[in-house]
């Protein structure tokens, strides 16, 4: 075998060293680069989810009240209509506290059923069903006066309305709206008699994030009277309710829902502070969780009527079906209705612009279904004579209605 020489195996040897330091360096020098690059990864990360955040939701809110704004202007001979009604030429609407030592917020209106409606031929005054409406106003921004042609519409049926304001955001969490729509109902079942409504006949309506407190309120109290030992001491029960109507209502704060208000321009931000700022507290705020995890919640519910415009934008009508399908799994007596060609608004703005009354034919339908438990086509003979007691006007032009419904962005 050759063998090699010393002296060239030496720089042999020193050129591999020279090599790998070199190497070394190379990457020494890379090291810089790659965190300008991590950097660099990071503040587009940054500037995709911020930077443009702000802006792209400034649009789109922007655009939501812009929209809003021409709503109002458009359709405010109408919605005078309804706030002259209320404050001024409606009769016998008569403004009570329902809480001790409470607030401006703690007040309902009560709507006296009209005289005519559904008088007993022997002259003796017949107590009225009551309605306990909850109105809506995306948790923020509600007033009793917002459902005051609704109950126009069903108090000249014969219903005696109670329309319950409470506190919203920021002046309370959704915890504190149930709490302040359960005094309202307790005050109602202690009192209603005294202005002729029918404490045996007493049902809870509610609107949009109304639907969502009053949905909320009947799931816990179902939860507490199952826990409690002593439940006569309650002030109400679930059993004592007649039945629950929902109207285009929020009853699962899920992720899907979220993002939707998103696209709005209603920012995850605020939508945390008013929802709750962790999907499990979200999750403890919404009934079709609560009577999901727990079925025998639904066995305690009253019956339920949900009703969902199909041209709803701000809430899917996903919202009613799926909670539609927990309460059927569960054995609970719900019924589903749609409004074709309906939106947010229709029926406390709409429908009563153009006395279309569908949904109260169908609030007052269900009311006497729960009540008297007759056949359908009894209860349906029943109320036709009813029916022709519901306004007559205004008689707002249907071109009209499209579009206001075509400029409103709920």
């Amino acid at each position: 075998m050759r063998r090699q020489c010393p002296a060239l195996r030496q720089v042999g040897d020193g050129c591999s060293a020279c090599d790998h330091e070199k190497q070394l360096k190379d990457l020494s020098s890379l090291v810089p680069l790659l965190a300008v690059v991590r950097w660099g990864a990071y503040l587009l990360q940054w500037f995709w989810t911020y930077a443009w955040h702000l802006p792209l939701q400034t649009v789109r809110l922007t655009g939501f009240f812009a929209r809003l704004v021409l709503y109002v202007i458009f359709l405010f001979p109408g919605m005078m209509f309804g706030l002259v009604y209320w404050a001024f030429a409606g009769e016998n609407i008569i403004s009570v506290s329902y809480k001790e030592k409470g607030g401006r917020r703690h007040t309902c209106d009560i709507y006296l059923p009209s005289t005519h409606a559904g008088a007993p031929s022997s002259g003796r005054p017949k107590k009225a069903p009551v309605v306990v409406l909850v109105p809506g106003g995306a948790f923020l921004l509600g007033h009793k006066g917002y459902v005051t042609m609704l109950c126009r519409a069903l108090r000249s049926v014969g219903f005696l309305c109670i329309a319950v304001d409470y506190r919203y955001w920021p002046q309370t969490t959704i915890d504190g709206m149930v709490e302040d729509v359960n005094e309202a109902v307790a005050w109602s079942f202690q009192h209603c008699e005294a202005y002729g409504g029918d404490r045996k006949q007493v049902a809870i309506l509610g609107l949009s994030s109304g639907a969502h407190v009053a949905a909320l309120l009947l799931t816990r109290r179902a939860a507490q009277e199952k826990r409690a030992t002593r439940p006569g001491l309650l002030s109400w029960s679930t059993s004592d309710v007649l039945g629950f109507i929902g109207l285009g209502g929020i009853y699962h704060f899920h992720g899907a829902f979220m993002s939707h208000l998103h696209a709005k321009g209603i920012d995850f931000v605020l939508q945390r502070l008013v929802l709750g700022e962790s999907e499990a507290v979200r999750e403890n705020r919404s009934p079709a969780v609560l009577i999901r995890r727990d079925e025998d919640l639904a066995g305690r519910m009253p019956p339920v009527l949900l009703a969902h415009g199909t041209s709803d934008k701000i809430v899917p009508q996903e919202q009613s079906e799926t909670f539609r399908s927990v309460l059927s799994a569960a054995g609970a007596d719900v019924q589903l209705i749609f409004s074709e060609g309906e939106g947010h608004n229709d029926p406390v703005i709409h429908s009563p612009l153009m006395s279309n009354h569908n949904t109260v034919q169908a609030i007052l339908l269900a009311m006497k279904r729960w009540s008297s438990k007759k056949a359908k086509e009894e209860t349906d003979h029943a109320c036709g004579e009813l029916f022709q007691a519901l306004p007559t006007w205004p008689r707002t032009p249907l071109s009209v209605i499209q579009v206001a419904r075509l400029l409103t962005p709920f």
